[in-house]
């Protein structure tokens, strides 16, 4: 049923889309808050970012409710993705500083959530997506994909490699991730998705298929029509501009410019600085200072807010810090293992060496030994091979209770009832060995000294 219901979601999402992205919004809420299923909730909450990303006040809105919500009834899903959401912002208006916190929140607040893999996939993905370099950004995109147990987010990082691969040229790997992503959506029927035709006519762009591109690039066009979300408007266009950038159709890429501007949100989003800079160059060269004036200003203010030294400098900290609370985790987490296997190993020697020593004390026909001695090793055996089990299981034994002392009590004391009736057996049977083997010591010892007076 899991693999279903990302595709549930969707399907509500885009039906409902017409009938206005808040109301949508609010429905989603209204059932992810109300939801007792970890799986439905995720998804319903990936709903609501997707339907908001078209507009940052709407993100801005959510990210807001997700954390108070989060924190004011201590549910971690929502306030984990309540930062992600967060993150999503401030990367799209180019703020990777404030987007670094985000994310760095979100992963503290998702260690805590059981059965974590498809947060950490996101937050794998936002950090990746806020990268600036490109080998870091492959590495957390990978990361993401080592951890993902679900096929639409997996889609997500797929598209994300193909197109750091595409910024750096590297067609063949780009084709390469936008098929496996591709293959994802089409296993779904997701046809309502912007993405794959964009990923597909840059690809053929830059195979220098430009028919083709065209092709992929008014179909994504028309999604975008169908949808109404700006943020598709924005793509389709910037796909348009690529196409007749290549047919060096000046007069055509300023009307997609303009679009592309005027469709895009957020006063420092580094697109749309981009857009503005071309336009107002398009417009110098024409000796159109009227229509000069305000791109140039947009351009000249977005771009000083990008390419501010002091961000750049607090993002790259930023960035450093959650890097080494990374690296201490996962260094955590391998003393962790390490030490376990080193117990497991110290506890299976001491049964080992204790086992052997009863039983030799039970086959030894040259001497007599005391039950007492028996029991007390026997004892020694049982404790210790509780303490093994309890070694084994602990790991999957958190995972399943969540972390409950109550549960993880319970279970222990349920393996402890049914381990100390078998110890009481074989200690009957070891201590009715003994006392059979003493008897015979004892008779063999008594005809010998028979023999001897004799």
């Amino acid at each position: 049923m899991q693999k279903y219901l990302f595709f549930i979601t969707l399907f509500f999402i885009y039906t409902l889309q017409l009938k206005g992205q808040n109301k949508v919004a609010d429905s989603l809420w209204q059932l992810a808050t109300t939801t007792k299923n970890d799986s439905i909730k995720f998804r319903l909450l990936y709903g609501i970012s997707d339907v908001t990303f078209s507009s940052v006040e709407g993100i801005l809105t959510y990210a807001k409710k997700e954390v108070a919500f989060g924190e004011k009834y201590n549910d971690k899903q929502c306030e984990a993705y309540g930062y992600l959401l967060y993150a999503r912002l401030y990367n799209r208006i180019g703020n990777y500083v404030k987007a670094q916190e985000a994310i760095v929140k979100a992963s503290i607040i998702a260690e805590a959530i059981p059965d974590n893999k498809s947060y950490l996939t996101l937050i794998y993905n936002s950090k990746g997506s806020s990268e600036t370099i490109n080998d870091k950004a492959f590495e957390y995109f990978k990361k993401g994909i080592a951890v993902c147990n679900d096929d639409f987010l997996k889609r997500i990082l797929f598209f994300n490699i193909a197109n750091r691969f595409l910024q750096v040229n590297q067609i063949d790997s780009a084709l390469s991730y936008a098929q496996k992503s591709n293959e994802i959506a089409i296993k779904y029927h997701d046809t309502a998705s912007i993405w794959m035709p964009l990923a597909f006519g840059h690809i053929n762009l830059k195979l220098n298929q430009p028919d083709i591109a065209y092709a992929y690039f008014k179909k994504a066009l028309q999604v975008a029509k169908k949808s109404k979300v700006y943020i598709e408007y924005s793509r389709a266009y910037a796909g348009m501009i690529a196409y007749f950038n290549s047919l060096n159709n000046n007069d055509s890429v300023l009307a997609y410019q303009k679009k592309y501007f005027d469709s895009e949100t957020g006063e420092a989003y580094p697109a749309k600085v981009g857009a503005s800079k071309w336009i107002y160059e398009y417009y110098l060269k024409q000796n159109n200072k009227d229509s000069t004036t305000k791109y140039l200003l947009f351009y000249a203010t977005g771009n000083d807010s990008l390419n501010n030294n002091k961000k750049t400098a607090e993002f790259q900290q930023a960035k450093i810090k959650e890097e080494l609370r990374e690296k201490d985790l996962e260094t955590a987490k391998e003393e962790e293992a390490a030490a376990r296997k080193h117990n497991l190993q110290l506890a299976f020697i001491a049964i080992g060496i204790l086992s052997a020593s009863i039983f030799f004390i039970l086959l030894s026909s040259s001497f007599m030994v005391s039950h007492k001695v028996v029991g007390f090793l026997s004892v020694l055996v049982l404790l210790i091979v509780f303490e093994f089990i309890n070694l084994l299981i602990h790991p999957y034994l958190e995972k399943v209770t969540h972390h409950s002392p109550v549960l993880m009590l319970l279970v222990l004391v349920i393996i402890a009832a049914l381990i100390i009736p078998l110890h009481h057996k074989l200690e009957h049977w070891a201590t009715t060995k003994l006392v059979e083997k003493n008897k015979a010591i004892r008779l063999a010892k008594a005809k010998k000294t028979i023999e001897e007076l004799e």
